[in-house]
């Protein structure tokens, strides 16, 4: 359980749709969308969206988050 309330899950969210929209505006969507019902890969393509749109790393890929498991 964490302590976070409503409100931060909704800015939370609101961050990550700003990052999406961002992301999605330099390199189009390079995934698979529905990683982001996963909790685990949801946090991983956030922080490779930011890895890439600081110039760290390319678009991001199906592979990128979810590794050599195609059955992830």
């Amino acid at each position: 359980m964490t302590d976070e309330t409503p409100q931060d899950r909704g800015a939370s969210e609101t961050v990550l749709i700003m990052l999406v929209q961002q992301y999605a505006a330099k390199f189009g969507i390079t995934f698979s969308s529905s990683l982001m019902n996963n909790p685990v890969h949801k946090q991983k393509l956030t922080q490779l969206m930011a890895q890439a749109l600081s110039g760290q790393r390319g678009a991001v890929t199906d592979s990128d988050v979810m590794g050599d498991d195609p059955f992830d």
